[in-house]
């Protein structure tokens, strides 16, 4: 027992406490028995000598729990065979005390002078209940112990487990934290360098409606909850509030169409996961061409999973691969591992290109914001 706490070693005395003055007294009960069966009183020496009996034998069981303690708890035989020389002496200790100081007693007190061969009897049977006392005591303990040991392991394992649980949980947020703000100056510095070239050509007021915008966005942004998932509906407002300030850049030039059920706009999304679809669409898509580009969003329901679908129209890719240069970057790259932080394999981010333009395809399970079901529905 050196790796149970105090605590737990108080209670298991306690326990072995109680176990051990019922047994003896259950011993006592069936001393007891034929006397009040045929209405006897037995005689005082012999009443004497068994409560002596039980007495040293309820004490000296404390030797048995302490052997009991010190053995290994490793479920072998072993275990019970370490405790016979404790039993066997204690019962000799028993036999010995019941012949000399009991038998003192009785001759004292009854006036028996019993032959040597019934003194020899009855020390046998002395030795023959003491040492099955002690045994019966001696496996109870071990059988204690270990039942009590084993749970105290199984409590520290589970804290164990769940600290590492709890550890793992942390890194996970930290690391969603960490990558949903390097967004943030990722997409700064293309809207800034978008302002700095509105500036230098002289295009002041068009510089100053992208500033303004692009501060009431952040204002939206940066107070999100970079952990949280909000509803699909939530995240578009945030991609209309993106596209006003490219909407300045561009003119004419984006066109922008958004497609989604209204069964969907309550499905839970990451915050800021959509932006950087539509962002790689505009810088890939539409900067590079003078000729309008139309940036297509569409969501839809693919059995218990939410497909969000993004793509443009714009210049064809050469020679078609399944990562064209420069249009997998710091964005796409970082969806996918949020993605994968979030749902492991069922969070899917694919990008192709077409015969006219991108497509980017992102896959997460379906989950519906609780306020919206019914009552009795589920979420998918």
């Amino acid at each position: 027992m050196k790796d149970i706490d105090i605590g737990l070693r108080s209670d298991l005395f306690r326990q072995a406490l109680l176990l051990t003055l019922g047994l003896w007294g259950l011993d006592t009960l069936l001393f007891s028995l034929p006397y009040l069966a045929s209405g006897r009183q037995p005689l005082p020496g012999v009443l004497a000598s068994h409560f002596l009996f039980m007495g040293l034998g309820a004490l000296l069981s404390s030797l048995v729990y302490v052997r009991a303690g010190r053995t290994p708890l490793d479920g072998r035989p072993v275990r019970f065979v370490a405790l016979v020389p404790v039993v066997v002496g204690l019962a000799v200790v028993m036999a010995a005390s019941d012949m000399l100081i009991g038998g003192h007693l009785r001759a004292s007190l009854d006036g028996a002078h019993p032959t040597q061969r019934v003194v020899a009897a009855r020390a046998a049977s002395q030795f023959l209940v003491g040492g099955w006392m002690f045994a019966l005591l001696g496996a109870l303990y071990l059988m204690m112990i270990a039942v009590r040991v084993t749970r105290e392991h199984e409590r520290r394992l589970a804290d164990a487990q769940a600290q590492a649980l709890a550890a793992e949980a942390q890194a996970s947020a930290a690391r969603l934290a960490a990558l949903r703000y390097q967004l943030n100056p990722h997409f700064l510095f293309n809207t800034l360098n978008a302002v700095s070239s509105a500036v230098i050509t002289g295009r002041n007021d068009e510089a100053e409606s992208m500033l303004a915008r692009l501060a009431e966005f952040l204002r939206l942004t940066l107070a999100a909850d970079p952990e949280a998932m909000i509803p699909l509906e939530d995240e578009l407002a945030t991609l209309q509030a993106y596209l006003e300030i490219e909407s300045v850049r561009f003119r004419d030039r984006l066109g922008v169409e958004f497609s989604c059920p209204n069964e969907l706009r309550a499905a839970l999304v990451p915050s800021f996961v959509l932006q950087p679809l539509i962002e790689n669409a505009i810088k890939h898509g539409v900067a590079p061409t003078s000729r309008p580009v139309t940036v297509r969003l569409e969501a839809s329901r693919d059995g218990d999973d939410l497909v969000v679908i993004v793509e443009d129209d714009g210049e064809a890719v050469a020679p078609l691969a399944a990562h064209p240069p420069g249009r997998v970057g710091v964005g796409l790259a970082n969806v996918r591992q949020r993605l994968q932080v979030l749902y492991g394999a069922r969070g899917v981010l694919q990008a192709a290109p077409r015969e006219h333009g991108f497509l980017v395809l992102l896959r997460i399970p379906l989950r519906l914001e609780p306020a919206v079901l019914a009552p009795g529905a589920r979420a998918a």
